[in-house]
Formats: structure tokens, C-alpha cells, sequence
């Protein structure tokens, strides 16, 4: 699933493709993913229009038209965005496609239909009242207001860092990550962490997200000491040589190491 750092990846791919330039057309290929905007209002905020500048929260990235509005695209599991010319196949499961004056077209590509598009006036207003935490690589998310949030919850640690309303960005596979460079489990209960603890998962998240965001968000090209390019079944721990575990909580598979995590 599209976590903090691809969608920042993606946030530069609509920076460097699609500004500026006129919107002739949108095509709707799934309305169903539609978020509290109608197609005839969605058209109508666009074609004519221009995308202009982009912003992020989390796991959802902001597109500004003309300076009146916000696009906003959730990935959901499988989300991306295709730049293409005229003449050029675009991609199967293509679900809204904006056309460009300049014969190129950017599609919003949805393997599954768990992304959406909406549209909101503020960015502020949307983060409100999706009642979303502070995105986890912003400057205000400090160690002390860290600690804070983690500590008036309940819970083990890796559900405390995928919940959205606590801390925005963070989903399954990148607190895999944060989790095994803080050297805790995945399941330890966010009462029995001291502030030591807290520090290193504050310190990790930082660090990982960021060194994600510098690898374009390819677990290949992440250092070799991390858990995400040895994340499989059958993978093993690049520090202790190993075999990785994988567990489940809330349904969501995790990989841990029952040698370097402890808690």
C-alpha cells in the first residue's frame, strides 16, 4: 500500500508532468471512487483548468487548481499516477484520466478500487474533518508532542503507528521498519514502553521515512541493514543472519525479527 514515501514520490511526478498546463478533458472510468464529489463537479473544477501547485498529508496528496480548490487523491492499495502522450497505450486499470492541451495525459492508475479522489476548498479543513493526526515528518511532530500522542493510547506499538488519527503517513510496511531499527516488536504494549523506547521509535521513524523518500520508495535501493529488502517469507534478518517471522495483527501481515526485538 502506498505509505508516506511513495506519495511523496508521486507528489514529485505530478510537480515535474503536470503543472501548468490547460485540462481539456476528464474521463471517469470508475465514478465509484469518487470521495463527496459528483463527476459534473469534478469536470467542472477541472477542464479548463490548471493544476498549479501540490501538497501532501500523510497518505494523500493535494493538487490546487487556478488557486480555488483542492484535488485530492488517496492511493489506497495500489494507487499511481501514469504520464502519457498521445499514441501511447495507457494502463488497464486507469480510473480517472485528465487530458492536457499539449496531446499528454496523466491517468490515475487503481489496480483495486480502494483509492479515491475528492475535492476540498482548504487543506486544513480536509485534514479536520478527516480527523487525521500530524503527518509524521512534519516539524511540529517533535519528540515531546511524540511521546504524548503515543502515550494517551492503548495498544501495541505498530497499530499506534498505522492509526491515521494519531499519525498521519505511517501504514504497514514502514512501521515494520521503524519497529525493527527501534529493535521493539511490533506487538509490545505501548504502556510497558519507557521514554527510551519512545525516543528510538521517534528517531527511526524520522530516519526511515526520509531514507525512503531518498530511495523513491523502492525497497530495493533501501540500505542493506534494513528489514524492507529481506521483507518476505523466507527472508533473513540482515543483522543477526536470522530467519524473519511474520505474524498478523488486525489482519495485516508483519515481519519481525525475534532475535534484535524485544519487548
Amino acid at each position: 500500500m502506498p505509505e508516506l514515501p511513495d506519495v511523496v514520490v508521486f507528489r514529485k511526478y505530478v510537480d515535474e508532468k503536470a503543472l501548468h498546463r490547460p485540462i481539456e478533458e476528464v474521463q471517469l472510468f470508475a465514478e465509484e471512487i469518487l470521495d463527496g464529489i459528483s463527476p459534473a463537479h469534478l469536470q467542472s473544477k477541472t477542464e479548463g483548468h490548471r493544476f498549479e501547485s501540490t501538497a501532501r498529508h500523510g497518505k494523500y496528496l493535494f493538487v490546487n487548481l487556478d488557486g480555488s480548490g483542492w484535488i485530492v487523491f488517496h492511493f489506497g492499495m495500489t494507487g499511481y499516477f501514469q504520464y502519457f502522450k498521445d499514441g501511447e497505450q495507457g494502463l488497464k486499470h486507469t480510473r480517472a484520466l485528465f487530458s492536457f492541451n499539449n496531446g499528454h495525459h496523466l491517468a490515475f492508475v487503481l489496480q483495486r478500487k480502494f483509492g479515491s479522489i475528492a475535492f476540498t476548498e482548504h487543506v486544513e479543513d480536509f485534514v479536520r474533518e478527516r480527523r487525521l493526526g500530524p503527518d509524521a515528518l512534519d516539524k511540529s511532530l517533535d519528540l515531546e508532542v511524540f511521546k504524548v500522542i503515543i502515550k494517551r493510547t492503548r495498544g501495541n506499538i505498530k497499530s499506534v503507528l498505522m492509526d491515521q488519527r494519531r499519525i498521519a503517513g505511517i501504514g504497514n510496511v514502514y512501521s515494520d521498519e521503524i519497529l525493527y531499527q527501534s529493535k521493539i516488536l511490533p506487538k509490545a504494549e505501548v504502556g510497558q514502553l519507557g521514554d527510551r523506547d519512545l525516543e528510538r521509535v521517534f528517531r527511526a521513524m524520522k530516519e526511515v521515512l526520509n531514507t525512503a523518500i531518498d530511495s523513491q520508495a523502492d525497497p530495493g535501493k533501501m540500505p542493506e541493514h534494513y528489514l524492507l529488502p529481506h521483507r518476505k517469507k523466507g527472508g533473513r534478518c540482515p543483522v543477526c543472519g536470522g530467519d524473519l517471522r511474520s505474524d498478523k495483527i488486525s489482519g495485516r501481515t508483519y515481519y519481525y525479527c525475534p532475535n534484535c526485538q524485544f519487548g
